[in-house]
């Protein structure tokens, strides 16, 4: 459903609850989704939006990315949020920090993966390997369409030839593969685990939680939530999600934002 026709009864839900927690993917969500990863930064008004957001004491403001969390601290240092990268296996905010511990085992065997994968995709044009220390990807929006299964098959059997292989998993995305630790954690964990934490600071107030994301992977955030929060995907287009609601693109994004905002911190007049 479009989130634009139920906005009334959504804010209702984010203002009658004591607290919200407010999470977020970050590429194709707070960002566009660009050729190059590396280019995709926060537009100054969204950092505007989500400073005054993550400083109010109504809401917990997470970005919850599939990018390493180094990566992720270093395009939103400065603003005070909580940060889940690697799909969540490494999380941290101001009084935590969490790895997941068989994640944090299994990063000898990713790195000699990863070396593996770059000599087995050599040849393929626009395919390269992204090592984020406990997850890999595999990235191929630059790779000919005809050469995609290529990358796949190939990937698939170094991954199963590998010593261990049934210590890893694959999964896929908007134009990558990813290969990650086989355990039981994912984003929808990862927020599970956030909102314990929150809501132990808040033991006698009720928390709300929202999500936002449009990556195949955010669909475990949705499921996680069920009817307990609300999820709105970021894709309006998209004919099966378990997100409750929908948004088009990420501009609408930083409009929901700053209708929160204005909503906790109106604007002063005069």
């Amino acid at each position: 459903m479009p989130l634009w026709r139920h906005l009334p009864a959504i804010l209702q839900c984010c203002t009658t609850h004591e607290w919200c927690a407010l999470c977020l993917d970050y590429d194709g969500t707070l960002t566009p989704i660009v050729a190059d990863p590396a280019a995709a930064h926060l537009s100054p008004t969204l950092r505007q939006v989500l400073a005054a957001l993550a400083c109010h004491p109504r809401y917990c403001v997470a970005i919850v990315s599939g990018r390493a969390l180094a990566d992720v601290q270093a395009r939103v240092a400065g603003l005070g949020l909580y940060l889940a990268g690697n799909h969540g296996l490494e999380i941290a905010g101001p009084g935590i920090a969490y790895c997941h511990p068989q994640a944090v085992q299994r990063r000898p065997q990713l790195a000699t993966l990863a070396q593996a994968l770059q000599h087995g995709l050599q040849g393929v044009p626009g395919a390269w390997v992204e090592d984020k220390g406990f997850t890999l990807t595999v990235h191929m929006r630059h790779v000919p369409a005809a050469d995609v299964p290529t990358v796949q098959h190939r990937v698939r059997r170094l991954v199963q030839g590998s010593p261990e292989a049934w210590r890893l998993t694959l999964r896929t995305g908007k134009a990558v593969v990813e290969v990650r630790p086989a355990v039981s954690w994912d984003k929808g964990a990862a927020v599970r685990w956030l909102l314990e934490q929150w809501q132990r600071d808040r033991p006698a107030q009720r928390g709300y939680p929202v999500y936002m994301g449009d990556d195949e992977t955010d669909e475990d955030v949705f499921r996680a939530l069920g009817a307990t929060g609300v999820g709105i995907v970021v894709d309006g287009e998209r004919q099966h999600s378990a997100a409750r609601y929908a948004v088009e693109s990420p501009a609408q994004v930083v409009q929901f934002l700053a209708v929160l905002q204005a909503l906790v911190w109106p604007a002063r007049r005069g």
